[in-house]
């Protein structure tokens, strides 16, 4: 099994355990793997979930820098005229 490291977030390869559970501890074990590996499904979708949205997060704030710097140059154009008109 792989799991990202908590520390660095880089895969990690998890040893499966040597000791082969007996009795109750079997089925207990199972589950427990199978909600870790569940559990890790999800944190891999929202995760992906996160860079889709930054990454449209980004495009829209570049889009209202360029909508700023469009408005400044407009109002430096209109008072450029504004102010030869008035002479």
């Amino acid at each position: 099994m792989t799991l990202d490291c908590q520390k660095c977030g880089k895969p990690t390869k998890v040893p499966s355990s040597s000791l082969k559970p007996s009795g109750e501890e079997a089925p207990k074990i199972s589950e427990l793997q199978r909600q870790l590996k569940e559990n890790e499904s999800q944190r891999t979708e929202i995760t992906g979930y996160i860079n889709q949205l930054s990454i449209q997060l980004h495009r829209w704030q570049l889009r209202l820098q360029t909508l700023n710097e469009r408005r400044e140059k407009l109002q430096a154009e209109l008072g450029s005229i504004s102010a030869s008109n008035a002479e």
